[in-house]
């Protein structure tokens, strides 16, 4: 990344992609099952399915939707118009997701479709820490919808933000970390930031 830009990294699913209504959607249409924002993950759908004895995982609903449905998730609101504005105020946007193999060619072609000309680099760490990335690309900001993700790179002179959305509202940030609910939030929360500089 060239030097006197702001960097601000971005994880894809629950940040730039929201997939709850679409994961809704086919787990009832697939699997006949009803799944809530603490069942729509992998840990959350894998104990359910384990409590209504049927031999379904995590994976028998996610790679089917990736290869055929990926394009129903959404984009928050204000997404686009508020990485617009930030552009043009000298940030620069790069995605570190922690898809898997399998899932990361659809999510780029989700960036592709939908944020072209603002998302350049898409990097994947294929389920491992993002820490490696996060030290090489030195974002000043990561935006993320997992905490735990976030705890993995604390250790970094990185601003921590936790993206708050539909399937995360239950979970407790630690006070140290930054949230935005929306990306008007977040696009207030580093305007702020790049001010005091």
């Amino acid at each position: 990344m060239a030097e006197g830009y702001f960097i601000i990294s971005l994880d894809f699913d629950g940040v730039l992609a929201q997939g709850f209504d679409v994961k809704k959607k086919y787990a009832k249409k697939w699997f006949g099952v009803e799944i809530t924002p603490d069942s729509s993950k992998k840990e959350g759908f894998n104990t359910l399915m384990k409590t209504l004895s049927k031999n379904i995982n995590y994976r028998d609903l996610m790679d089917p939707l990736n290869e055929l449905h990926i394009m129903e998730y959404t984009l928050p609101q204000g997404c686009v118009e508020v990485l617009n504005r930030l552009f043009t105020q000298n940030c620069r946007f790069v995605v570190i997701t922690s898809r898997n193999e399998h899932d990361y060619p659809y999510a780029v072609k989700f960036i592709k479709k939908n944020l072209d000309g603002l998302i350049k680099y898409i990097h994947n760490t294929k389920n491992e820490p993002k820490n490696r990335l996060i030290e090489r690309i030195r974002p000043r900001v990561h935006v993320d919808d997992d905490l735990t993700k976030l705890e993995e790179i604390r250790q970094f002179p990185v601003e921590l933000i936790y993206f708050r959305q539909i399937e995360n509202q239950n979970e407790k940030a630690a006070n140290s970390i930054l949230e935005a609910c929306s990306f008007y939030d977040l696009e207030e929360i580093v305007l702020k930031m790049r001010n005091s500089v």
